[in-house]
């Protein structure tokens, strides 16, 4: 006689998944709904100007000007340059030829400047040193959309470009 041996049930472990997808979408949620970015992350809306002809401020437009339809007309454009300080750090300040120092100052000098009907303008042109941290330069930038100034070109302040 052979004795036959009783095979044993093969136990299956069985993982709840609900309880873990249940989890998942609580912890998404609360990341989703406790989000807060930081003042410098979020959007603002700037229209970048096309290259064109720009002015200075003061300057009028030549009479031989040639309209091309284009681009806009001979733009007035307001000067502004970045200097690096110790560290990346935002030093001077060189607005339309007026040197200021810090972001408060900035903004008072940009306010006089949007006050006085005879320097309007069209866009502003920010010359930028190369060592200037990204956000100094974006604390900057936040100043201009702040007073509603969002036609804005960037360039990189060189050794020629005047108080460099």
């Amino acid at each position: 006689m052979s004795i036959k041996k009783k095979k044993k049930a093969e136990e299956s472990v069985e993982i709840p998944v609900t309880p873990m997808l249940d989890m998942a979408f609580q912890l998404l949620t609360f990341f989703i709904l406790t989000y807060h970015p930081m003042p410098s992350e979020v959007q603002f809306g700037m229209h970048l100007m096309p290259a064109a002809p720009a002015l200075k401020m003061g300057e009028t437009a030549p009479a031989d000007a040639v309209p091309d339809n284009s681009l806009p007309a001979m733009l007035k454009t307001l000067p502004t340059v970045l200097h690096a300080g110790e560290g990346g750090k935002l030093g001077r300040v060189t607005l339309n030829e007026v040197e200021v120092q810090g972001l408060p100052a900035l903004k008072r000098e940009l306010i006089s400047i949007k006050s006085d009907p005879n320097l309007a303008f069209e866009q502003a042109l920010i010359k930028i040193d190369g060592n200037l941290k990204y956000s100094e330069l974006i604390q900057v930038i936040d100043v201009f959309h702040e007073l509603k100034m969002n036609k804005i070109s960037f360039g990189e302040l060189t050794a020629g470009d005047e108080g460099g």
